[in-house]
C-alpha cells in the first residue's frame, strides 16, 4: 500500500494489540520515506518506533531515537509544537529513569514557554500537570497541590474535559491523602 495507507494501517495494527506486527511494517517503511525524501515522515515513523519501544520498557533505544532521529529534524524544519512534544517524550523518560531535575528543568525551561508562545492552553496544563507530578515525588507537595488546583483545574473546566478535570482532581487528592488531609481527599473521591 502507499505509505499513508500503509501509515494507518500500522496505527490500527498498534491500537489493537499487534506492536510486533506494526513495529516490522513501520521499520519498512522507513526506506520508502527516505527514498521519497520526506524527512518529517521519517521522523515520525522512527518516534512511533520510539513510542512502541518505550511502551515495551526498552528506554535507552527510545531516548536514542527521540534525540538522534526526531529532535534535529523538526529543529531543521522550525517545527516548534512536534520539537516541543518530542522533547516532553525525552523528560518522560529521564523522569522513568529516576531524574528529576533534567526533566524539570526542561519542562519549566523550554516547554512552557513554547506553548505559552503558541497559546496552547492545554499543552500548557499538561505540561504543568508534569511539573506537579516531579514537585511531589520530590515532597514539595503544597507547590504540587498549588499547581494542581490553580494551574490544570481551571483550564480542563474551562475545556470543558471532564475526564482531565476527573484525573486531575484524582492527584489532588493523593496530594491531600499524603498530607494527612484524609476526610477532604475522602469527600473528593
Amino acid at each position: 500500500p502507499p505509505p499513508l495507507a500503509a501509515g494507518l494501517l500500522v496505527n490500527i495494527l498498534q491500537a489493537g494489540g499487534q506492536v510486533d506486527e506494526a513495529l516490522r511494517i513501520r521499520e519498512e517503511l522507513l526506506p520508502v520515506f527516505e527514498g521519497l525524501g520526506d524527512v518529517r515522515a521519517r521522523a515520525v515513523t522512527m518516534g512511533k518506533v520510539a513510542d512502541i519501544q518505550q511502551m515495551r520498557g526498552q528506554l535507552n533505544e527510545a531516548l536514542h531515537i527521540r534525540l538522534e532521529e526526531e529532535l534535529p529534524v523538526y529543529e531543521r524544519l522550525g517545527d516548534v509544537r512536534a520539537w516541543a512534544m518530542t522533547m516532553g517524550k525525552v523528560a518522560d523518560i529521564l523522569q522513568v529513569h529516576g531524574q528529576l531535575d533534567e526533566p524539570l528543568r526542561i519542562l519549566r525551561e523550554e516547554l512552557l514557554p513554547i506553548f505559552e508562545r503558541l497559546g496552547d492552553v492545554r499543552a500548557r496544563a499538561v505540561t504543568m500537570g508534569k511539573v506537579a507530578d516531579i514537585l511531589q515525588a520530590q515532597g514539595q507537595l503544597d507547590e504540587a497541590l498549588r499547581i494542581r488546583r490553580e494551574e490544570e483545574l481551571p483550564v480542563y473546566e474551562r475545556l470543558g474535559d471532564v475526564h482531565a478535570r476527573a484525573v486531575t482532581m484524582g492527584r489532588v487528592a493523593d496530594i491531600l491523602q499524603a498530607q494527612g488531609q484524609l476526610d477532604e481527599a475522602l469527600r473528593i473521591l
